[in-house]
């Protein structure tokens, strides 16, 4: 596995993270400025989450089922969505917005406690993991979609030299120790989201 050369490469993604950080947070602030006019989307994309979670709640041992549920879905999500930006790109940028709309959604709806105290229960602690996981999923998403855009151009383009085609193919070699240190680091947060997430949120 080629971990050290995917951490280097990271510093050629700075940019990359930088516009995921940005869309993100400017999503989680239309999510939370702006929920009656986003509500019927956001109720429509939490409404299958709210009757899983009251079905897994009801389960003998709801702990194990939420850490089981969390972690697959978070990681395939992760994972299939890094594949998904070959096609030009559009899937995790749509991915990224409706993640940040849903999580200011959420805290647009707190009432009864401080959205501080939201935040440090429901969703720092595992949060500080997961979430950058999945930025950086996009992130990755975005890169190859817009190395397939540019490789689609140079087909036209016979004089100048094909380095859209030789970045996307050592990309693609760099997923697979991508694809261990997500898979691994939202085992992490899954076990933190079913236990001390459930906790606190619980108290």
């Amino acid at each position: 596995m080629k971990f050290r050369q995917l951490f280097q490469h990271f510093k050629e993604m700075k940019h990359y993270f930088i516009v995921v950080v940005l869309v993100f947070g400017f999503s989680l602030y239309l999510g939370w400025a702006n929920s009656d006019q986003f509500s019927n989307f956001l109720e429509g994309q939490m409404k299958g989450l709210k009757s899983l979670s009251q079905s897994l709640s009801g389960k003998d041992n709801p702990q194990l089922w939420f850490f089981i549920f969390i972690f697959l879905n978070n990681a395939i999500k992760s994972v299939v969505i890094i594949f998904l930006g070959l096609l030009l790109g559009i899937l995790p940028l749509f991915m990224l917005i409706a993640n940040g709309m849903i999580l200011g959604y959420v805290l647009s709806l707190q009432t009864h406690e401080s959205t501080l105290s939201v935040v440090l229960k429901g969703i720092l602690p595992h949060g500080i993991i997961e979430i950058p996981v999945i930025l950086i999923s996009c992130a990755y998403g975005l890169k190859l979609g817009l190395l397939v855009w540019k490789s689609g151009a140079q087909l036209f383009v016979p004089d100048k030299d094909k380095t859209a085609r030789a970045e996307l193919v050592r990309i693609l070699h760099l997923t697979k120790p991508l694809i261990v240190s997500i898979v691994v680091l939202l085992l992490v947060a899954a076990i933190i989201e079913s236990t001390l997430t459930y906790w606190l949120v619980h108290l």
